[in-house]
């Protein structure tokens, strides 16, 4: 199997030390190059021809958001994960409309950052449960609120919504409903289009605020990074 090619972009030395042991303990991952600032990573990304990478947000120089818009209109297929905490709920819609593909939290653990790095690489997104559970509300607050009522979901539609929602990619929603990668992309076209969001991530916000669907919370503290 091919090595997932990672680089870690955060101002802080030593947590960038401690994430890259952890990231170095998954399997097929290879830790590619390091940034303290967006645009020190900008600088490294024609040389190292990355995968996947994990963003700080609050950077000097450049932050998170900006170097995430930067990179994927040069290089669309990065996979791009927002490393943050949850003091950084402002930014939390910029780095969505930025691109990224999901948001951790910075002390999550090992199996968290596995799990993410799987997810992404075949398609779908992850979310750090913690983020999702705590903060649903006040991001709805910050958004508009539609004045819409909820629409009619068919039954099927309600299925495909709960595996979006659990980070699977469309092959893997159809293997698991047993109907063709096309029918779940027609199923998540129309999901998108009767709640008028513009794309998978606000697809899932809106879900988790009219309650349809279910995030799940162990109670269980996330793991220590270093």
């Amino acid at each position: 199997m091919e090595n997932y090619k990672i680089i870690v972009v955060d101002d802080h030395e030593i947590f960038r030390m401690g994430l890259k042991l952890l990231l170095g303990m998954i399997p097929n991952v290879e830790i590619v190059g390091e940034a303290s600032n967006g645009k020190e990573f900008l600088g490294i990304l024609e040389t190292t021809h990355p995968d996947i990478i994990f963003m700080d947000i609050n950077m000097p120089v450049l932050d998170g958001v900006e170097a995430t818009k930067n990179a994927l209109q040069k290089y669309p297929d990065l996979r791009i994960i927002a490393l943050t905490t949850f003091g950084e709920l402002e930014y939390f819609d910029k780095m969505i409309f930025a691109g990224v593909e999901g948001f951790m939290l910075k002390n999550s653990g090992f199996n968290d950052f596995k799990t993410a790095i799987e997810k992404v690489t075949k398609g779908g997104n992850y979310f750090s449960q913690e983020l999702l559970v705590n903060f649903t509300r006040d991001i709805i607050r910050e958004r508009h609120k539609e004045k819409n009522e909820i629409p009619h979901f068919s039954q099927r539609e309600l299925e495909v919504l709960d595996l979006i929602c659990k980070g699977y990619p469309n092959h893997k929603i159809g293997e698991k409903l047993f109907i063709s990668s096309r029918t779940v992309e027609r199923h998540k076209s129309n999901l998108i289009s009767k709640t008028n969001m513009d794309n998978t991530i606000n697809l899932i916000l809106y879900s988790i605020r009219h309650k349809l669907v279910k995030i799940e919370n162990n109670n269980k503290p996330p793991g220590n990074l270093l």
